[in-house]
């Protein structure tokens, strides 16, 4: 299986806030950069007026003064400014060039008041996540292939399109009951052990044969709702106008974010770009509605980043509301500090012969690698369980 990068931070991403900057969106790196320059003064008067004194070592205060006047890029005078080495970071109004009309035009810093107002700190944030910091990877021709792939190795040990609606056990094995949705075939599958990664929304629905504690963990434990769609544009205009490769730009409005390719970079074909990764309030409204019109809603509030390319490329589009989806009923388990500490536990302790795995059997959720750490740990332990017996 071949892998390509998958790109998270991009400094000429979008940030669009309908409450700031009269709803127009700004470059990531324009803001970030004011952010950090408009903080780094602060904190230097701060300093000099001796307002941190009691909390500060005489050594230490000097290394931040340095620090603040290098990270904030200040200026002599240790105030944040338009100059060239500011825009050097943020971007110029005229970017350096050759010849004699090559000199720079440094760009205009935003006021700390217009900074805020963006929320910039919540992509900052965002990007020092522990699972969005590091180079990534995708699979080449989507993250299916990584399905295909187990399913090369076990493919015969699969029965596709087959609903579980019992799951029993006792000493000597499990059994589960189920139904082929095709052929409305009805049969019984049996084991020594179980490893059921059922989903806990579509679990708790399913007569399964364990004790309270984990039937209330089961119970208990509800998914997140996300919805995501895609769009496919004729051109890849964010790259050949914006000069956008792959990363995000993101919105107050109810899709939440776009998130353009990271293959076939300078394609002249069409591409698909995710068109709305909502959550929350935005999923909901967005998954309350008919397919069509969460196109329509998608192109409306994509288009405050693209106004003139966005729907004039629009070719087709497609979403997936995880809610929607009965074999799941939700996108990523929403364990709360209070659940966790209550049922985590219980959820992923072996319960006779059957123990659960998944992204919602681990601390990694929402994400693969998650579900594959807890089904390592699963077999392990069942491994262990069975080799004593």
């Amino acid at each position: 299986m071949e892998l390509e990068p998958f790109i998270q931070l991009n400094h000429n991403g979008l940030i669009h806030r309908r409450d700031a900057f009269g709803g127009k969106p700004q470059r990531y790196k324009e803001l970030a950069v004011d952010f950090k320059g408009h903080v780094g003064e602060l904190l230097t008067k701060s300093l000099n007026a001796g307002a941190l004194d009691s909390s500060v070592s005489k050594e230490d205060k000097e290394k931040l003064l340095v620090a603040m006047r290098e990270w904030g890029v200040l200026d002599g005078d240790l105030k944040f400014s338009s100059n060239i080495p500011v825009s050097n970071q943020r971007g110029y109004d005229q970017a350096p060039g050759g010849g004699v009309g090559g000199a720079p035009t440094p760009s205009k810093i935003n006021s700390l008041s217009d900074v805020l107002s963006s929320h910039v700190w919540t992509q900052i944030g965002f990007y020092y996540n522990y699972v969005m910091q590091t180079t990534m990877f995708q699979p080449k021709d989507g993250m299916g292939r990584i399905g295909d792939g187990f399913r090369r190795q076990v493919n015969d040990l699969i029965r596709f399109n087959t609903r579980v609606s019992a799951i029993l056990q006792d000493g000597k094995g499990v059994t589960a009951e189920w139904e082929d949705l095709k052929t409305g075939q009805k049969g019984v599958s049996k084991a020594d052990y179980m490893v059921c990664t059922i989903p806990t929304p579509v679990l708790s629905q399913i007569p399964m044969q364990v004790g309270p504690k984990m039937q209330a963990a089961v119970k208990a434990l509800q998914m997140n709702g996300q919805l995501k769609l895609g769009l496919e544009m004729k051109t890849r205009f964010w790259e050949e106008k914006y000069s956008i490769y792959g990363g995000h730009s993101f919105t107050d409005q109810a899709i939440s974010q776009l998130s353009y390719p990271n293959n076939n970079f300078f394609g002249d074909g069409p591409a698909v770009l995710l068109g709305a990764f909502a959550s929350g309030i935005g999923a909901l409204q967005l998954t309350g509605m008919t397919p069509e019109a969460r196109i329509e809603a998608a192109l409306t509030q994509g288009s405050v980043f693209h106004p003139e390319e966005y729907r004039a490329n629009y070719l087709s589009g497609a979403s997936v509301a995880w809610s929607r989806q009965p074999w799941i009923m939700g996108c990523t388990s929403a364990w709360t500090e209070q659940t966790r500490a209550e049922h985590y536990q219980n959820l992923v302790a072996m319960d006779g012969r059957i123990v659960l795995a998944g992204e919602h059997a681990t601390y990694y959720g929402g994400w693969m690698e998650g579900s594959l750490l807890s089904a390592i740990d699963a077999i392990e332990r069942l491994h262990k369980k069975a080799s004593a017996a």
